[in-house]
């Protein structure tokens, strides 16, 4: 079974933040509009033949070809170019420091900032000449410790103590010690080379943008000892130098088509390792549930499902206990949520294979979260942060709930709808209740203000809905129920629809209608039980009703709660089912 090296790659560098380097070379720099060496040559070449033949038009590549063999200089290369139109080396800064000059850091060198920002990375052996990096470390408030010389290398603080190193073996365009020749490449000078040896003995290496042809660089790579791996990205199988080097050091290769792409992607797999540090993302728990529950493996599947339930546990006792004794401000509830949110996510992401296909072992987790809820301690501290356990299950049992009437599943709502819980032994409460808690009201405020969503009438319910619509595992396992106007929205105020009933059917305080607030909610669903007398019946028994009995108790229930003048009471979809037949809208 092949596996892209990236994913080592990625958890390597997770697990042990700062122990892999990067080298840059020109690639890198592409995006930001720095000429490779193989344009600076061919500029140059053109700039020869325009010099010579006294001229202001230049020839293709294809004519520039043939001219350098008509002239005998069929072997010119970089190095001896540059040695022969600017053999002085102030003179070769001069002719170099015009590619550089006014560029602004590409997207390759704002995401090498980023995971220097991160604590990724720490040390970067570039060959490049611009600052472009420099710039963008710097942007983002780092201030790295440069070596271009061996001047400054005597003069730098360690680079254990730097939070951030650059080498520059090469050199720097603003200085006249740039090394660009062939002969200037091949000695890089006893101090730099034993720098750049150490830094590849010492950490594992990631190879960007680079060809491989610098003799110093080349020999220190073929040379490294560390017990960390070499990994060279590149847009097609390497060959020449670089391909033998990589044979000679069992170097990885990992093919993207650009130094952006590759950073991209490695960001995005180091944002799922953070959320997801065991390594199961919620797609990989979905689909191994849905394998177990397809291969009917009722002894995988259980401890699959334990191992979840252990899981969500131990992240919201972690969450909790982490910050009972912070105030519940904006950054320590976001940082609260933040920690929250991926464990949700991948808790029902294992619950949703099981709404569609098993009944039983839903119904088994369902329990599960009532069982989760009456064994919470209450720690000391501020009363918000164990409320943030009622809140994520409400979150869930939500979530679950409006999936499950999307796809009909009404053994799965009906599992729902009837679960409670004690706590202390106390009395009963409902585990779909439209609020359990008064911490989702302020945590749906800053969430929502953090989006950009401003001025919501409950916040909880609004915040709720947004998250929905950003679930990767429904986008990418179950996108048709995202499809359909106003969906999940509509399906969620259906649920809630019908959490309200439930609640109605059972003397207590007046349940919050949801669906009343939105327009049209839950519409669909109420025109749907007055029409369909078979889906009237099998909403029926989720709420534990006999058929020829629902209209009376349903209308039993929402009158109960009815206040005058009151958006519940006017709701079209509440209206619809307390009118007489001869009265319907």
């Amino acid at each position: 079974m092949q596996l892209d090296p990236i994913v080592s790659l990625s958890v390597a560098i997770a697990e042990a933040p700062g122990s892999y380097a990067v080298l840059l070379g020109a690639g890198v720099s592409r995006d930001a509009g720095v000429p490779t060496g193989e344009q600076v040559f061919w500029n140059g070449v053109g700039e020869l033949y325009r010099l010579e033949n006294e001229t202001e038009k230049t020839p293709d590549q294809e004519a520039l070809e043939g001219w350098l063999r008509e002239q005998d200089r069929g072997d010119l290369d970089y190095s001896s170019l540059l040695e022969l139109v600017a053999p002085d080396p102030a003179i070769r800064r001069e002719y170099l420091a015009k590619h550089f000059e006014g560029r602004e850091p590409g997207v390759a060198h704002e995401r090498l900032a980023a995971l220097a920002e991160a604590g990724y990375v720490r040390v970067f052996v570039t060959t490049n000449f611009d600052r472009l990096l420099e710039r963008a470390l710097l942007a983002r408030g780092i201030e790295p410790i440069v070596v271009t010389s061996a001047a400054e290398l005597a003069q730098a603080p360690r680079r254990e103590h730097a939070a951030c190193y650059v080498l520059k073996p090469h050199g720097d365009y603003l200085q006249e010690t740039i090394r660009n020749t062939r002969g200037e490449l091949s000695d890089l000078g006893a101090e730099i080379e034993a720098e750049l040896t150490e830094v590849f003995d010492r950490f594992g290496l990631v190879v960007l943008g680079y060809a491989g042809k610098d003799e110093a660089i080349t020999k220190a790579i073929r040379s490294r000892s560390s017990r960390y791996g070499l990994y060279w990205v590149a847009r097609s199988d390497p060959a020449g130098p670089a391909g033998s080097l990589i044979e000679a050091t069992g170097g990885r290769i990992i093919l993207r088509e650009s130094a952006a792409t590759f950073l991209s992607d490695l960001e995005r797999r180091l944002l799922v390792y953070r959320d997801h540090p065991s390594g199961n993302t919620p797609l990989e728990v979905h689909d191994e549930i849905l394998r177990l529950a397809r291969a009917e493996d009722r002894v995988g599947l259980a401890e699959v499902m334990r191992r979840e339930r252990r899981q969500f546990a131990t992240v919201l006792a972690e969450t909790i206990e982490g910050h009972r004794d912070q105030r519940p401000e904006e950054e320590s509830i976001l940082d609260a949520y933040d920690a929250i949110l991926p464990a949700l996510h991948r808790r029902l992401a294992g619950m949703l294979p099981l709404i569609a296909y098993d009944d039983e072992v839903f119904a088994g987790e369902v329990r599960a979260l009532t069982d989760l809820l009456e064994r919470q301690t209450r720690p000391g501290g501020y009363t918000f942060w164990p409320e943030l356990a009622d809140w994520s299950s409400w979150w869930l049992t939500y979530a679950a709930g409006t999936f499950a009437l999307r796809l009909e599943r009404f053994e799965a709502v009906g599992a729902l709808l009837a679960a409670t819980f004690s706590v202390n032994e106390r009395v009963p409460v409902r585990l779909a209740a439209p609020v359990r808690e008064s911490a989702g009201q302020g945590l749906g405020e800053l969430v929502l203000a953090r989006e950009g969503i401003t001025r919501r009438a409950v916040p909880r319910y609004s915040q709720f809905l947004s998250s929905l619509e950003q679930l990767e595992v429904v986008k990418e396992r179950w996108p048709e129920l995202l499809e359909g106007e106003d969906e999940p929205a509509k399906s969620a105020d259906e649920f809630d629809f019908l959490v309200t009933l439930s609640c109605g059917l059972n003397p207590g305080r007046p349940p919050l209608a949801h669906w009343s607030m939105r327009d049209l909610g839950a519409v669909p669903l109420a025109r749907r039980l007055r029409a369909d007398d078979a889906f009237r019946a099998r909403v029926a028994k989720a709420l534990q009703l006999a058929p020829e009995e629902f209209f009376d108790r349903a209308r039993e229930a929402l009158e109960r709660h009815q206040r005058p003048n009151n958006t519940f009471a006017a709701s079209n979809a509440n209206s619809i089912l307390l009118a007489n037949e001869e009265d319907l809208p």
